[in-house]
């Protein structure tokens, strides 16, 4: 390999950015046409650099579950741990001030007096899943093409109809119910989602269950229907969900 003597890690950021000197630059695009290694790292680096940058506006708490889900599908685990490793420790530098301010108001406003309102919570913890195309039946993968390109848009109203188009024909597609539920909170229609993601949980075994689990709950937190929020939240925070410690928090908020 070619490429100058630096971290891999730094010289691949350093490519993303555009930091490079011409003479590294030259240097790296070469070693990236010549070894397949090398250029499958460095587009797994791109893929979590760009998944980062399109949530500028997310706190960094939601950054790290979109970069979660973003890699729950992958084969090389070892390998994405410690890239996350290197980048967050990157967005942990960069953003120490803001991340100090973010710790602060958090811990002002989970405190047991803060009397924060439901709704800031659904604020706070809500984030949109990111979309997965998933593949059906022949003659519904055109129609689940066409309905997560607008979810991806976040055109809301034009997916809900193609998913519904689907879901006509295959009731139980765990997958276009879950983000047709998600499709309907984004609308702010919370009771409406409640139906698919019910649908998902009355299931049981499926891959999609934590998080329709997950979402109901804030779904009933936003409608202020505190008990079955509090239902939902406990059986999640006694469980291995991946968001156990965020249901706690919110456990501790409503219930102080």
């Amino acid at each position: 390999m070619k490429t100058i003597e630096k971290n891999l890690f730094e010289l691949i950021d350093e490519k993303l950015s555009g930091e490079l000197s011409t003479e590294e630059l030259e240097d790296f695009d070469l070693d990236l046409q010549n070894d397949p290694d090398l250029n499958a790292e460095f587009e797994l680096h791109k893929e979590i650099d760009e998944a980062i940058q399109e949530s500028e506006v997310i706190e960094l708490r939601k950054k790290l579950d979109l970069v979660h889900d973003l890699t729950q599908n992958k084969k090389q685990p070892g390998l994405l741990r410690t890239i996350l490793r290197h980048k967050l420790s990157r967005i942990a530098a960069a953003s120490f001030v803001v991340l100090l301010i973010f710790t602060s108001l958090s811990l002002y406003f989970l405190r047991p007096d803060s009397n924060i309102s439901n709704d800031s919570l659904f604020k706070i913890y809500y984030q949109p899943d990111a979309a997965m195309l998933i593949r059906g039946t022949n003659s519904q993968n055109a129609t689940l093409i066409q309905a997560f390109q607008r979810y991806e848009k976040m055109d809301y109203p034009a997916a809900l109809k193609l998913f519904s188009q689907v879901l006509d024909t295959d009731r139980e597609n765990i997958p276009v119910q879950f983000y047709s539920g998600i499709s309907y909170i984004e609308l702010g229609q919370y009771q409406d989602a409640l139906l698919p993601f019910q649908f998902i949980m009355d299931h049981k075994q499926n891959l999609y269950i934590e998080r329709a689990e997950w979402y109901a709950a804030l779904c009933y937190l936003k409608l202020n229907d505190d008990d079955n929020a509090l239902n939902l939240f406990r059986n999640i925070s006694h469980s291995n969900s991946f968001h156990k410690d965020k249901a706690h928090e919110i456990l501790k908020s409503i219930q102080d």
